[in-house]
């Protein structure tokens, strides 16, 4: 296709010349020695803001064709892109206002270039006063994912027998159901995501699947994954050899769809130091739905970006995060030998057809005409959401199990994205009332036996607790020792903690500190936590007596004098006795 400029340009001989006037009548001045021309503009929008990209297109007065190139349209009138995309051989001439006539001819160009809009972002999206969700692979929009997202896809195909696998999956024996029954549920959990936010209520948590190496937790991910694409565990969209920013920059991306986080396991201190901090910006930005703030080029803030959809982790062990960080997240255990690999080799076979992402469709399409036919239905359903997320939640809270403020919304969540499923599948005609009724009885339970073994995971990963715990253990296995507190023939040194009496553990801060952490790193569990925030930690839950101006105070022994924690006894001994 060759341009077609506005009256005042014409390409002659290769070269883009402009009609001028003047006194003395009109006159042509050569801009450039090709001619370059507009081919399509692209309308990139991630559902917080639009920009504008545009392809070009050129010819060389040499007659070499100039390669296709796409740049931001905002940077079209400075032509920097010129010597970067197309050579030095591209030449403007010189002389007054050059460039901006050159800009003004290549703009003449656009109205015979194709538009194109370009949905950078999955999920919900009213357009044109209808609901979509957009995916990869839509025939009717263009939806495109960065980098390792190329497994989101969508077929927009769905039969009974897709519909019937869900069934399958749940009535199977792949894993125990505690896991199995939770994973299911967060996955079609994850497309009420829009609707819950407009609920006031939308999920806060991260799903934390844990197991030692070839418990087969990242196959596991993978396969819950392929309800939203084509994954396998060795294909998994992020992981924690990625860096917090683009890992978060990508789960803003992945609007209510499913991604993994895969395969915290750090080797040693140092790395444990870093995957610890990524995982603390994952669970703070889950747990807030917060986005990370940052400036544009011209100091404007940017809009946030928060993560929209849902994500399950893999790891060895939990992170030490402490207890807000423990409480953003809802843990599953994984053991060797809980996977059934016969079954787990039939679900593959199932996910690597697009069975699974059809079943996802056939619910995803059901939600629409059920409850998004128009917006009378949507306020309904959200009204809906909210209420149930309501009841579940004050359930939770009545039962008598005491946790962390955030795990009856955890368990809710989780009951509300298994009571949607199962009233597809009710629908459909797949599962019965009575069948129904019953799953859903039973994964309330199983949740409710979780929240309370999670609710001990929270108090135990406090540092304080776990540091208290970890100092009788050396202790008990004589790899540290106390003193008489009026023993006086000898200082804290080497295993020495410190001195003790009926009142108070007298230690050594930074030796004790020391020595959990060596402790803690051979039993393959992480202490993350610095002395400086333990001693804030201690001194604020009332376990230690500060000095007037430090969480450490004078301590005499004979004629010498140390700085060393105040650790009350019988509070101490209260920690360390709830662990048996």
């Amino acid at each position: 296709m060759e341009p077609i400029y506005a009256p005042a340009y014409r390409v002659v001989d290769g070269c883009l010349l402009e009609t001028r006037n003047s006194r003395h009548g009109p006159y042509e001045r050569k801009l450039c020695n090709f001619a370059p021309w507009i081919v399509s503009e692209i309308t990139l929008n991630d559902g917080v803001e639009t920009t504008t990209w545009i392809r070009l297109r050129g010819k060389h007065q040499s007659g070499r064709t100039l390669p296709e190139i796409e740049i931001p349209a905002a940077e079209l009138s400075g032509f920097q892109w010129l010597a970067k995309h197309w050579g030095m051989d591209c030449i403007l001439e010189v002389g007054q206002n050059v460039k901006d006539a050159l800009r003004y001819a290549i703009q003449t160009t656009a109205q015979q270039a194709e538009k194109q809009t370009v949905f950078t972002v999955t999920g919900w999206r009213r357009i044109d006063g209808e609901y979509h969700f957009l995916m990869p692979g839509d025939k009717q929009h263009t939806v495109t994912l960065p980098g390792k997202m190329h497994g989101y896809t969508m077929t927009r195909d769905c039969s009974p027998t897709d519909i019937q696998i869900a069934a399958e999956l749940l009535q199977s024996k792949l894993a125990p159901e505690e896991i199995l029954w939770s994973l299911i549920a967060f996955a079609f959990l994850t497309p009420l995501n829009h609707f819950l936010k407009l609920a006031g209520c939308e999920p806060k948590f991260v799903l934390f699947l844990v197991g030692k190496t070839g418990s087969r937790k990242s196959t596991l991910a993978a396969l819950m994954l392929s309800f939203f694409g084509k994954f396998t565990a060795s294909e998994l969209p992020l992981s924690f050899r990625d860096t917090a920013n683009s890992i978060l920059h990508h789960t803003f991306a992945l609007k209510d769809v499913l991604t993994c986080i895969d395969d915290y396991h750090p080797a040693g201190r140092q790395e444990e130091q870093k995957l610890t901090a990524t995982a603390q910006s994952i669970m703070r930005a889950y747990g807030d739905r917060t986005g990370k703030g940052r400036l544009r080029a011209d100091a404007s803030p940017m809009e946030s970006r928060p993560p929209q959809g849902n994500t399950i982790v893999t790891a060895e062990f939990p992170p030490d995060i402490g207890e807000s960080g423990t409480a953003r997240y809802f843990s599953l255990e994984l053991k060797g030998s809980d996977v059934d690999l016969q079954v787990l080799s039939s679900f593959q076979k199932e996910a690597a057809e697009g069975s699974l992402q059809r079943c996802m469709y056939g619910y995803l399409r059901w939600l629409k005409e059920r409850f998004l036919s128009d917006p009378g239905t949507e306020q309904e359903f959200v009204s809906m959401l909210r209420t149930w997320f309501q009841q579940r939640r004050d359930r939770f809270q009545v039962s008598g199990i005491r946790c962390h403020g955030r795990v009856p919304e955890t368990v809710a969540w989780l009951q509300l994205g298994m009571d949607l499923l199962l009233l597809f599948l009710k629908e459909c005609g797949v599962y019965a009332e009575d069948d129904c009724e019953d799953v859903q009885e039973r994964f309330r339970q199983i949740l409710y036996r979780l929240a309370q073994k999670q609710a001990q995971s929270i108090e135990e990963d406090k540092p304080t607790h776990k540091f208290i715990r970890k100092i009788y253990a050396l202790l008990e296995s004589n790899q540290a020792h106390l003193l008489d507190r009026t023993d006086v023939n000898e200082l804290g040194c080497g295993t020495c903690l410190g001195y003790q009496d009926g009142e108070y553990l007298y230690l050594y801060s930074e030796v004790a500190h020391k020595l959990v952490r060596n402790f803690c790193e051979a039993q393959g569990e992480s202490f993350s936590c610095s002395c400086r925030s333990l001693l804030k930690a201690l001194a604020e839950e009332g376990l230690i007596e500060p000095g007037a101006q430090q969480n450490t105070r004078p301590l005499r022994v004979g004629t010498k004098q140390k700085r060393v924690i105040f650790l009350y006894r019988e509070k101490a001994e209260r920690i360390r006795d709830a662990a048996f």
